[in-house]
């Protein structure tokens, strides 16, 4: 399905979330549109994680009730200042936090944001592609409910 949706086949993508999840056509138009807004180019702006990762918990919750698998959300704090980049997979790299927090969505073993793309990334290779000013010094910590937006782990 996540491959589908990179393609910009949604016909496809819906096909398959029919054939695993069973949703009506108008639940899986809804979560497709969720996916697809998730990982809209235009979100990739430092500060709009938050909404991002919200909104992809609930689209991800969805789907996961199928999978018996739910999300969480990774919160993501440099340690050695503000700002934290991210590198895309075209290698250019792109600034996610100016404020020392970074919020995305850990799902079945992946992490998905506005960077990641439809499929997500495993998480390791998404914390590899995470950088600081000063290197990849970061902390991470998974929460089940929406973390706070200040910098330093609860």
């Amino acid at each position: 399905m996540f491959a589908a949706i990179a393609r910009g086949d949604m016909a496809a993508a819906m096909h398959h979330l029919s054939a695993v999840t069973g949703l009506s056509i108008a639940q899986q138009q809804t979560v497709i549109n969720g996916l697809t807004h998730i990982f809209d180019e235009g979100n990739q702006i430092p500060g709009e994680c938050g909404n991002v990762a919200r909104e992809g918990f609930q689209t991800l919750g969805r789907i996961g009730k199928h999978f018996n698998a739910r999300p969480y959300f990774l919160k993501i704090v440099p340690t050695d200042g503000d700002i934290l980049g991210f590198q895309l997979r075209s290698g250019v790299v792109k600034q996610v936090s100016n404020n020392g927090v970074h919020v995305a969505v850990k799902f079945a073993g992946r992490v998905f944001d506005a960077y990641t793309g439809p499929g997500g990334l495993a998480e390791r290779e998404y914390i590899a592609r995470l950088h600081t000013f000063h290197g990849q010094n970061i902390s991470t910590k998974v929460y089940p409910s929406f973390p706070s937006m200040f910098q330093g782990l609860e």
